[in-house]
């Protein structure tokens, strides 16, 4: 397994929509973490991987590829955080995994561990 000081984020989602309308073969979703602390909207290839509103995904971040971890993922992508937007109580992070865009936003404490730097996104059902 991975260690400690490698995952960023391991969180569990709820998927509130999925928007297919804008692209082909590319959904939109909009998602709370289980603590409804940590808002995601994350772009996503809906041909490789499609989601439901109102299912459940496992998200990890983490800042390398070891196998331990990728063979338990359904779905891995490989970017970079690109700006971060610094709040009162929350922080905003948005990231570019080729051309498909994540945005989360929640309390500093727990986003804290990420900066301008490239990380490993694994999804599974």
């Amino acid at each position: 397994m991975l260690s400690t000081d490698t995952i960023l984020i391991d969180e569990i989602f709820h998927i509130n929509s999925v928007d297919s309308q804008k692209f082909d073969r590319v959904s939109r979703i909009v998602a709370t973490s289980s603590l409804q602390d940590i808002e995601m909207t994350l772009d996503i290839n809906s041909e490789l991987y499609p989601l439901k509103a109102d299912e459940s995904i496992s998200v990890q971040l983490a800042s390398t590829l070891q196998d331990a971890f990728k063979d338990s993922a359904d779905y891995i992508m490989y970017g970079k955080v690109y700006r971060f937007d610094e709040g009162e109580k929350d922080r905003v992070l948005r990231f570019n995994f080729g051309g498909l865009l994540m945005c989360l936003e929640g309390p500093y404490k727990k986003l804290s561990r990420l900066s301008y730097d490239h990380v490993y996104l694994f999804i599974r059902k």
